[in-house]
């Protein structure tokens, strides 16, 4: 059954939510003001300190430590279920952005052996922690159903990832792996991409846009296929590649990851098919640009795989930017229009309702400016990944600039919304 609202009896207070979110929405801001000081240097092979720093605040900082907080909100919603330890949520969110702090900088410096070791250990305790406390809550749950498959399969993938994780950090310092740094390295940030960030949206979504949209009626059989073909292709490529010389079924599993993603594009154009609600907000706008370029990235990700295209310069770096602007971070910012304000006015203003002149959902933020930043976002992410393929750096500096301007909209409408008393 769909949820009807992002609230229940269940809930957290905001203060912890909010933790998660700010230090979040943060995060993107600096991530953003680092691409733009540095531009000139994310150019080139993937492997290198400032890459490896920036894509971690990405991955850890921004898109994880909102996963985070959207899961101890949406899981008491979704499985009728109160978290298992509240405090605990608290203190992981300390040991979580501690660990990002000290991988981050580890990283930039290229500060390798014990430093780099130490905050991956610390990473891995946070993420441990999560595990545990959503485990636990799910342990009280009355009645299975495809959203608790699907943060199942994601916290299994994130235990995975963090492992392979720590692994990668101790073998810079302390080679031990037996296979090629660089594939195991690609291994992890696939799991992390596929396994733990995109099984976590496939779960999310199939209750976030229905509510939103209010559609009703839409088959969710290419859903169920999607989750089978990315579980048995990802854990697949897996197995094969730990293995030093890739074979056939290497292939054939990524063919598989591809069309269950494909699948699960047309399940959520089949939802959004079906809205009652034809306009198409703020939240949404950003919903529909954001698996286009997920069905652009699929492609560029078959071709990477199957050709020598990863031979050419700077194709890769922008496959992980598509895969973490282009994508997630458009997603990410849609959703936040659409659950952030409802749970601050839930929170602040929904006890006085009735009683006193309360505002409007849409008085908490400046959807015009918010407007502006989604059409400064989509303009500015193509051009980048354009501008980087063929290193034209003034294209870069101007249009990482205004992929800057985009973000402080985003983060001047956060900062509105979150402020906002009466």
């Amino acid at each position: 059954m769909i949820q009807q609202t992002l609230t229940t009896a269940y809930s957290p207070p905001l203060k912890l939510v909010g933790k998660y979110f700010i230090a979040g929405i943060i995060s993107y801001f600096l991530l953003c003001l680092i691409l733009l000081i540095n531009n000139d240097s994310i150019i080139g092979f993937h492997f290198q300190p400032k890459v490896l720093a920036i894509t971690h605040i990405a991955t850890l900082g921004w898109i994880t430590m909102i996963i985070f907080g959207a899961m101890f909100q949406l899981v008491p919603v979704v499985l009728h279920v109160k978290i298992f330890s509240e405090r605990l949520a608290e203190i992981n969110f300390w040991i979580f952005a501690a660990g990002i702090t000290g991988l981050v900088y580890g990283f930039w410096h290229f500060n390798t052996g014990t430093f780099l070791t130490t905050f991956a250990i610390i990473l891995n305790v946070a993420f441990f922690l999560f595990a545990a406390n959503i485990i636990l809550s799910m342990r009280k749950m009355k009645e299975w159903n495809f959203t608790a498959t699907h943060i199942a399969a994601a916290l299994f993938y994130l235990i995975i990832t963090a492992i392979a994780g720590l692994l990668l950090a101790i073998n810079l310092g302390h080679p031990f792996i037996k296979i090629s740094h660089l594939q195991y390295l690609n291994l992890h940030a696939h799991t992390a991409f596929i396994g733990w960030v995109l099984m976590i949206i496939m779960g999310v979504v199939y209750n976030l846009i229905p509510m939103f949209s209010l559609s009703h009626g839409y088959s969710i059989t290419p859903g169920k296929y999607s989750f089978a073909a990315i579980n048995v292709g990802l854990l697949g490529i897996n197995a094969v590649m730990h293995s030093p010389e890739l074979n056939i079924m290497f292939y054939i599993f990524s063919i598989i990851i591809a069309l269950g993603i494909i699948l699960f594009i047309y399940q959520v154009y089949l939802i959004i098919q079906k809205r009652m609600r034809k306009k198409l907000d703020i939240g949404l706008k950003h919903t529909v640009v954001s698996f286009a370029i997920l069905a652009v990235v699929t492609v560029l990700g078959i071709i990477l795989t199957i050709t020598n295209a990863s031979e050419i310069p700077n194709l890769t770096l922008v496959y992980g930017f598509l895969i973490l602007f282009g994508f997630i971070s458009i997603l990410i910012i849609g959703q936040m229009y659409k659950i952030v304000p409802f749970l601050v006015w839930y929170h602040r203003f929904g006890s006085r309702v009735g009683k006193e002149k309360v505002p409007m959902l849409r008085d908490l933020y400046n959807e015009n400016i918010g407007m502006y930043g989604f059409y400064l976002m989509i303009i500015s992410i193509p051009a980048i990944a354009v501008f980087t393929l063929f290193n034209i750096k003034i294209l870069l500096l101007i249009f990482y600039s205004v992929l800057f301007l985009s973000a402080l909209t985003f983060c001047f409408n956060m900062y509105k919304i979150f402020m906002r008393k009466n």
